[in-house]
């Protein structure tokens, strides 16, 4: 069998939603354009670590050593109808969970790899925990498209998706297939003209299709921000995050989630104050 075949086989057994890979190398002129400019605008508000390791940010390679390909995984989570918490935040420390599940594939997988490899199989795992664009490299491995609310659009799995990044020492030759090539070279590219997303956000951060503002984000001002007011005005009653973009988004899919994803949820339905106890203890 196809060395992808049995990637894709495994990652489908152990839950991913979706699964791909891509040739490691720099993003490129557009990735760096976007990126500048968003910082330029200082919309990153006071997310002073997206202006550090801009260089290793924009090439992986420069990131992790003897790195050939990248391989990217998609974790579900259930849709929570909470007006207080963002869906995504209804259970385990996600971090954890998916570098979790992404080791436990490369031991599946650990004789194959190895192979393919050519000797030792090296690789470092990710998730939304050092200097990687995610998005941009779920994008390239086939995983989806990033929609006008800036999030990742699975066409299978919609929007309620996180991301696991793998960066490895395999030629990427080694896992080049025409099953992967048709996987990326069939996905949609953007939205078209829908503007659900950008209608349906309280606050106006989603300035324009494809640019977000995060100063105005109620996701940035009840999770990331310094200075935290949960009960500002400009939260619009919500505690933690905030999903009104994903909720107006037709690529909606009811695809089951991860129980680790909701392992909190009948806790938070009775106590919503309690998600930040709990975030201060995943944040440990």
């Amino acid at each position: 069998m196809v060395l992808y075949e049995t990637l894709y086989s495994s990652a489908t057994d152990l839950g991913f939603a979706a699964f791909g890979a891509a040739e490691a190398s720099a993003l490129g002129p557009e990735a760096e354009g976007r990126l500048s400019q968003y910082l330029a605008d200082g919309r990153n508000a006071d997310m002073d670590y997206m202006a550090r390791n801009v260089e290793k940010r924009l090439d992986v390679t420069l990131l992790v050593e003897g790195a050939r390909t990248v391989m990217g995984f998609l974790a579900p989570y259930d849709h929570h109808a909470d007006p207080h918490i963002a869906s995504f935040a209804h259970g385990e420390d996600y971090h954890k969970v998916i570098k979790d599940r992404v080791h436990s594939f490369v031991a599946v997988n650990r004789a194959a790899l190895d192979a393919a490899a050519g000797g030792a199989f090296s690789y470092r795992v990710f998730t939304d925990s050092a200097p990687v664009m995610e998005r941009e490299w779920a994008v390239r491995c086939g995983l989806g498209f990033i929609g006008c609310n800036n999030f990742l659009i699975s066409p299978t799995a919609g929007l309620r998706t996180l991301i696991g990044i793998l960066v490895c020492n395999i030629p990427f030759e080694q896992i080049d297939c025409m099953r992967l090539r048709r996987q990326r070279a069939s996905m949609p590219m953007d939205c078209g003209e829908c503007l659900a997303c950008i209608k349906a956000c309280p606050t106006g951060a989603l300035m324009e299709p494809y640019k977000i503002d995060a100063r105005k984000c109620i996701s940035f001002l009840t999770i990331e921000a310094r200075e935290r007011d949960n009960s500002s005005p400009a939260v619009h009653g919500h505690l933690f995050g905030c999903d009104c973009c994903m909720d107006a988004c037709p690529w909606n899919r009811d695809v089951p989630g991860w129980p680790e994803f909701s392992s909190n949820a009948a806790r938070l339905a009775d106590k919503p104050d309690d998600i930040f106890s709990i975030f201060a203890r995943q944040r440990k």
